[in-house]
């Protein structure tokens, strides 16, 4: 196939997340505060003291010192640090903690500015020189408790329950920014401080706003790259970023886009209190009241990548040759099993695609191996049915979940070492023949080949004399494998399957032709491309659904790959490829990579191919499903086309893959929320389009340039 270009991937900043609780040696959950010393030594305030983070755990800090909890931890001028404990002000040196000053009233925050203290308590600011013991300012609040405070070279601003204040004048008095006067936010702010330009920002509940310190400001509303959600903490890195603690997670602004890490994937809660980042940004430190989190940067490839989710599947989701999503407990991977499902024969062919493609790229006998296991799997779902032709859905044995349950499409094999479920559908079919032809063209010995053809053309003739249905053991078609031009054609109750179906039989038939030589099947071909016209069924066969349903996506895409692969004649392919396009376009807010990489393939248009990339380095390492509650997020646009569907609007585009659920690529992924802990992803979504893009040129690493 002809090539006009290809993505070369470098090293990227692959994210990941450590999470300490209670369990991990802190004693307490409730992390307050966090900050790391000059020397990388991280600690945490906690509501039962100070506390310090190593290789080793947590280690409490001057217990005899401070036991009472922690709110603030500020950094002095030398790098040290202070520490904020109800009404006392301890300096942290050399490891060492003392006590350096008492107040009658909670100390709010603290700053070591212009060689000065400044201390805001829920009363009153003060100014002290270290030095002298001086006190240069001490004014009583004018707007309520004192909240926060932000100090540089040339000015200092308060937050109060009711407004904004600065020292003024000679005489050092109030001017107070009052939000019914101005534009400023009408929300008490939590958090003030500087960037490097010199601007104020301010984190309140209704986001985080920046003020030029004459009359401009900048909220979420005027300026969408800043969060709407409440704003409890704000940090800015050496490198541009600027990070957020907010009650959805941890968001951070970096080139000019707001990225999300929330929970359960990044933090344990919602909510979190303070977050400190290390100079270059790669390293993030999250307080929250179930624990802390340490997002951080890992520098890696895709090649890394792939085969890091290869141990992760040899590990966990390997079922007797099956590749499926493995049922946990508690966001525990050593937990639970393999799920046996509906679908373990699709999933399975799409793993063993992506291992073909693989041993067809690096000839490693593992992949070799690991193809070879799977397809093993699929030809035993072909054959333990004693139907002929007819293709279980899956296989269960004694002892495994289930068996023996009593359900009406569990029967027991006529050999009676298993059951296996029946109510086979079209995407079981779809499955064996796209990841059986592959294993066949790229894997298959001399001795397996025979075996292959015999299986996919057994199932094609069992379609044929099914009247083109797929007929179960109690005589009576599946539900969903439908392929007869009557119904198809002429049945408006099809209409929603016509166009994927048709193009999925003619992909079936030409891999019959492919593998067999055997001309019946390209007549058999033919007929349905001119009597019953269904490529003309398939150059529209995306039905505009409102991006509810995506089995059909998958499908798609799977059975036009299967297609075009072996398809010559050209006045067919363009009504395929007018299919593809059209379903592409449709789709293509999705940045699913296999369908990205399949259209580029294909059409030879790689505008697309970046998107795909991108998704493949979003794809979290981590493939559990996490609780997620994106729908409390503000500022999301909504689409309402699902009404007319009478379903509930959903979010116009997908939230990026490291900001929901994992998913597979029959699931588009508009969910913003999600219960978790039940279940982790096998990551195939991700090795099917990474190799089948470095197989045929559509990637490369760039280390092999």
């Amino acid at each position: 196939m002809a090539r006009i270009g290809q993505y070369v991937s470098g090293v990227f900043s692959q994210r990941i997340r450590s999470v300490y609780t209670s369990a991990d040696g802190l004693p307490s959950d409730r992390v307050m505060c966090v900050l790391p010393d000059t020397d990388g030594t991280v600690y945490v305030g906690t509501d039962a003291g100070l506390f310090r983070m190593d290789e080793d755990g947590f280690c409490p800090v001057c217990e005899d010192t401070l036991c009472a909890p922690v709110h603030r931890i500020r950094r002095f001028s030398d790098g040290s640090l202070a520490v904020l404990s109800e009404n006392r002000f301890f300096a942290l040196r050399g490891g060492a903690l003392s006590l350096l000053r008492e107040f009658p009233d909670r100390v709010a925050d603290f700053s070591n500015a212009r060689g000065l203290y400044w201390f805001l308590t829920e009363a009153e600011l003060l100014c002290i020189d270290p030095l002298t013991n001086e006190v240069w300012v001490r004014r009583n609040l004018e707007g309520g408790r004192g909240h926060c405070l932000a100090v540089n070279d040339t000015d200092i601003y308060i937050s109060t329950d009711s407004f904004l204040s600065t020292v003024h004048g000679k005489r050092r008095e109030w001017k107070n920014i009052v939000p019914d006067f101005c534009d400023m936010p009408d929300k008490t702010a939590h958090t003030l401080c500087f960037d490097g330009a010199g601007y104020l920002w301010l984190g309140t509940e209704d986001g985080a706003a920046i003020y030029d310190n004459t009359n401009l400001w900048l909220t979420g509303e005027s300026l969408s790259q800043l969060p709407q959600n409440a704003v409890y903490a704000i940090a800015h890195d050496a490198v541009g970023g600027v990070w957020f603690a907010s009650d959805v997670g941890v968001i951070c602004l970096k080139r000019g886009a707001l990225k999300y890490y929330s929970a359960d994937r990044w933090v344990p809660c919602g909510r979190v209190n303070d977050l400190a980042v290390m100079a270059d940004g790669e390293t993030v430190y999250a307080a929250t009241n179930k624990g802390l989190s340490v997002i951080s940067a890992c520098p890696m490839t895709l090649a890394d990548k792939a085969d890091l989710f290869e141990d992760t599947i040899e590990r966990y989701h390997v079922r007797r040759g099956f590749v499926a999503t493995r049922i946990i407990r508690g966001y525990d991977m050593n937990s639970g099993e393999v799920q046996i499902s509906d679908n373990d024969g699709l999933w399975t062919a799409c793993h063993v695609a992506a291992e073909s493609f693989r041993y067809a790229v690096t000839g490693d006998p593992t992949a070799l191996s690991r193809a070879r296991r799977g397809m093993q799997a699929l030809l035993l779902l072909q054959r333990i049915s004693g139907i002929p032709g007819f293709t279980a859905r899956a296989v269960r044995y004694p002892g495994e979940t289930g068996f023996g349950n009593g359900h009406n499409e569990w029967r027991p094999a006529p050999d009676g070492t298993c059951e296996w479920k029946g109510e086979t559908s079209s995407d079981e079919m779809t499955g064996h023949f796209f990841g059986g032809c592959i294993y066949y063209d790229l894997c298959a010995s001399d001795d397996e080949k025979p075996v292959i053809r015999d299986a996919l053309c057994g199932i094609m003739e069992h379609i044929i004399r099914s009247g083109y249905r797929l007929v179960d053991a109690d005589g009576l078609p599946t539900t969903w494998a439908c392929w007869d031009p009557a119904l198809l054609n002429n049945d408006d109750k099809w209409a929603f399957e016509r166009g994927v179906n048709s193009l999925e039989l003619l992909a079936f038939l030409k891999v019959c032709a492919h593998i067999s030589g055997d001309r019946k099947y390209e007549t058999l071909y033919q007929r349905f491309v001119h009597l019953h016209h269904y490529p003309l069924n398939a150059a529209r066969h995306k039905i505009r659904d409102a991006h509810i349903c995506h089995i059909d996506d998958n499908l798609a895409f799977l059975a036009s790959f299967t297609l075009l692969r072996l398809e010559r004649d050209s006045a067919v392919r363009a009504l395929i490829l007018c299919g593809m396009e059209d379903h592409w376009q449709y789709e293509r807010v999705e940045r699913q990579p296999l369908f990205a990489f399949i259209h580029a393939l294909f059409t030879e248009r790689d505008a697309d191919l970046a998107e795909g990339v991108q998704t493949l380095r979003e794809i979290p390492l981590d493939m559990i499903h996490y609780a997620m509650e994106n729908s409390k997020r503000k500022g999301l646009t909504f689409d309402t086309q699902q009404e007319a569907w009478h379903e509930a609007p959903q979010v116009l585009s997908p939230l990026p893959y490291d900001e929901r659920n994992v998913h597979r690529p029959d699931n588009g992924g508009f969910a913003l929320d999600a219960a978790g802990g039940d279940r982790a992803q096998e990551p195939t979504m991700f090795l099917r389009p990474y190799w089948l893009g470095r197989y045929f040129g559509l990637l490369r690493e760039a280390s092999e340039l």
